[in-house]
């Protein structure tokens, strides 16, 4: 067995499908699946199952992928030290994932920010929703993360760095429409419009409803929050978004939630323990610099 083997491991494992994943590695479907079947006879174990057309992961195969990533990551540590290191040394592009509702203002700006005084800075970026962003953290195709809330893996460090208002929209015919603001148990009865849930705002939304006392009956799901202020507007139903500002929303109105405090917040994620090269190391540092605190919760005067 060899490092290839193992990077041939994760690749199938990523892609679900050895016919993508040997074009991602350039190499032959035939040698992948022997280099996968040799794996299996090392360890003593089925690694995969055909579904279908693609394949799917045993709970065996799921055990190694954890330690496999962790050896890659490793070596790519190595790889980059050693890079470092060397006198000759080129730029690496930083690799950043991110939520999509960032991707307006906050990480352009900070990336712009950033290049005033880093010209020579590149960036590799990488958005969707947290276990994505945490499998790829972990594996080591991003070097850090903004997100929200904190991962579940014990392996990431995170730094919060700002709090976020959340704030209701409902559509203009909504009986809270005249109101500016709202306790949020008042649209118990409310059909809800929520992102998947493996995102991190539909957590988060679940988890104040809950401190409000309810448990949301989601009516549609989506995977963008553009896509939950279109269907509010449709009059679908009501949604928990970030505030933007005095953005137009068509056919909708945002009140301010005054009980529970509805607010997320935001930080900065790395592998604990990976070596982070002189330019990403310098990057978070200036993140932290420019985002902490940079919001305050959301303070709602009572009626």
């Amino acid at each position: 067995m060899d490092i290839d083997a193992l990077r041939y491991f994760a690749a199938a494992a990523k892609e679900e499908h050895f016919g993508r994943a040997a074009d991602v590695l350039a190499i032959s479907q035939p040698a992948l699946s022997r280099s996968i079947a040799r794996l299996e006879e090392f360890y003593g174990v089925a690694l995969f199952e055909r579904d279908g057309r693609g394949i799917r992961i045993t709970r065996s195969g799921r055990a190694l992928l954890r330690r496999v990533e962790r050896v890659i990551a490793e070596l790519e540590d190595a790889r980059r030290e050693l890079h470092d290191l060397s006198e000759e040394r080129r730029s690496r592009p930083i690799a950043l994932g991110f939520y999509a509702t960032l991707g307006l203002h906050t990480v352009p700006d900070a990336i712009r920010r950033f290049r005033e005084e880093h010209p020579e800075a590149e960036f590799r970026l990488l958005q969707g929703p947290a276990p994505l962003l945490q499998q790829r953290l972990m594996s080591g195709e991003i070097d850090l993360c903004l997100s929200s809330p904190r991962f579940a893996e014990v392996a990431v460090e995170w730094l919060p760095l700002w709090d976020e208002e959340l704030i209701v929209l409902v559509p203009d015919s909504h009986r809270l429409a005249g109101r500016e603001s709202a306790d949020l148990i008042e649209l118990a009865n409310d059909p809800f419009i929520a992102l998947k849930p493996n995102y991190g705002l539909r957590q988060t939304a679940d988890d104040l409803c809950r401190e409000a006392g309810f448990s949301p009956h989601i009516a549609f799901e989506g995977e963008e929050v553009a896509t939950l202020r279109g269907l509010v507007g449709a009059g679908f139903g009501v949604a928990l978004v970030p505030k933007v500002g005095r953005a137009a929303d068509v056919n909708a109105t945002s009140l301010a939630i005054r009980t529970p405090r509805c607010f997320r917040t935001f930080g900065l994620s790395w592998a604990r323990g990976r070596y982070l090269p002189q330019g990403t190391a310098a990057f978070r540092d200036f993140l932290v610099e420019l985002l902490q605190h940079r919001e305050r919760r959301p303070r709602v005067k009572t009626a």
